[in-house]
């Protein structure tokens, strides 16, 4: 994950390396190893305003099947990206979760905790996140970066008021995302997160061929293994992940999770414009017994017949609708691919496809 305390991740695994080369043991030898990645394992990425934009295409089609985005930070910062992140990865059916960068900070206060959990939860909400998620929300736990100002058992203790109250809020299961290092410079939290899903950062460019057993965690749920991936549809480095071997896996929900049925129509337009005409395209969102869900996002992209993609989100009405009128311009014909993605809290995520013609 980008941010610029990341420079304090390579420093630190350059001395341990140093103390590695000096005394002749690994990191291995005093930890053991949590287990490998081998090639059933999900491939994903994690990203924030640092990508810019992002061509999420060309990222689905190089084999990427899990994204996290950077949401927040503290109690004020939103990420500009998120919102884009989360409509573009869905657009195209990758399944996408958030992020918060925790800030903790001395003396050690609960309440510091809670709002920033909070936040948390009001900037997925407010950012086409509805749903909190289609895999489970993350703690990104890695600061104070300077030893001296929480002890371990604090840094646990914020970080366990900050998962109870998402997980109280969202009904979700939340990850730890730290590096190896800093749960190592916390005296490995006292063992007392190693009850959660961890997803821990241990790159491959420092020599690590499956990450440290740090933390009193065994197993990883997902691992970090690079800050310098190169992925189609991004510009610059990106993180590289391994997740489990399946994305139900990264799903989190803390009870039983009904599917919101997506159908989406088309009515073509029969007046005919100056420059073109419009289709309007309706998506009705129900549950299970056919009941109308006020409330739910949907993500709808429209393919024209020249390969030009539209992209539009917007929320279903008390009658479980959501209607877009789609600009058709003048002599453009052929047939439109029309795919809308819903998304509500408490609720998988679903999907519709249709098409419609429009004669030369």
């Amino acid at each position: 994950m980008k941010h610029a305390a990341k420079w304090a991740r390579s420093f630190f695994s350059v001395v341990v390396l140093i103390s590695v080369l000096a005394t002749g043991h690994s990191t291995a030898w005093a930890y053991g190893l949590m287990q490998p990645a081998t090639s059933a394992n999900l491939k994903g990425i994690d990203v924030s305003h640092w990508q810019g934009t992002i061509d999420w295409n060309k990222v689905k089609n190089s084999g990427i099947a899990f994204v996290y985005a950077k949401a927040s930070k503290g109690t004020t910062v939103t990420d500009e990206m998120f919102s884009a992140n989360v409509q573009g990865a869905r657009a195209v059916g990758l399944p996408i979760g958030a992020y918060h960068y925790a800030s903790p900070s001395a003396p050690y206060n609960p309440d510091q905790a809670i709002a920033e959990a909070q936040y948390f939860v009001n900037v997925m909400k407010n950012g086409g996140m509805g749903d909190f998620g289609d895999i489970m929300p993350i703690l990104d736990l890695e600061e104070p970066a300077a030893t001296g100002t929480l002890t371990s058992d604090e840094i646990a203790s914020w970080a366990r008021v900050f998962i109870d109250t998402v997980k109280s809020l969202t009904n979700r299961q939340v990850m730890i995302y730290s590096g190896d290092w800093f749960v190592e410079q916390y005296n490995d939290f006292g063992g007392k997160l190693s009850d959660l899903p961890v997803w821990i950062a241990a790159w491959t460019r420092y020599g690590n061929t499956q990450p440290p057993a740090v933390g009193g965690w065994t197993e990883w749920t997902a691992w970090q293994y690079s800050d310098q991936g190169i992925v189609p549809g991004i510009s610059g480095y990106v993180d590289l992940d391994y997740g489990p071997t399946s994305i139900d896996a990264l799903r989190g929900y803390l009870t039983t999770q009904t599917t919101a049925q997506t159908l989406t129509t088309v009515t073509v337009g029969s007046s005919q414009y100056s420059t073109g005409n419009y289709a309007k395209l309706t998506t009705t969102v129900k549950d299970g017994s056919g009941n109308p869900l006020s409330g739910a996002t949907v993500a709808l992209t429209v393919k024209n017949p020249r390969g030009s993609v539209t992209s539009v989100s917007g929320k279903t009405d008390a009658n479980g609708t959501y209607s877009y009128s789609y600009f058709i311009a003048k002599n453009l014909r052929g047939t439109f691919n029309v795919t809308a993605t819903t998304t509500l809290a408490n609720y998988h995520s679903s999907s519709a496809s249709t098409t419609f013609n429009v004669a030369k």
